[in-house]
């Protein structure tokens, strides 16, 4: 993925890619909006809840924004 390019974010951050295909959760972070489609269960399960550091999300997202935390968006 990182050869397509990545995009960092921080708290209360938004992804301007909109092609993602993984996100790579840095340290423990909370996603406010997780839009995207290849995910077996309900994206709203990711929202507002703490998802530990070291997990990736993998899909097709269109849309991801951070509450608090750092998370990495890889571009497909």
């Amino acid at each position: 993925f990182s050869s397509a390019g990545s995009q960092v974010l921080g708290a209360s951050d938004t992804a301007t890619l909109t092609s993602i295909g993984a996100i790579q959760v840095i340290n423990d972070a909370v996603f406010a909006t997780v839009t995207g489609s290849n995910v077996d269960q309900s994206l709203q399960v990711l929202t507002g809840i703490t998802v530990p550091a070291g997990t990736v999300i993998y899909g097709q997202f269109t849309a991801v924004a951070v509450t608090s935390g750092v998370a990495v968006c890889h571009r497909v």
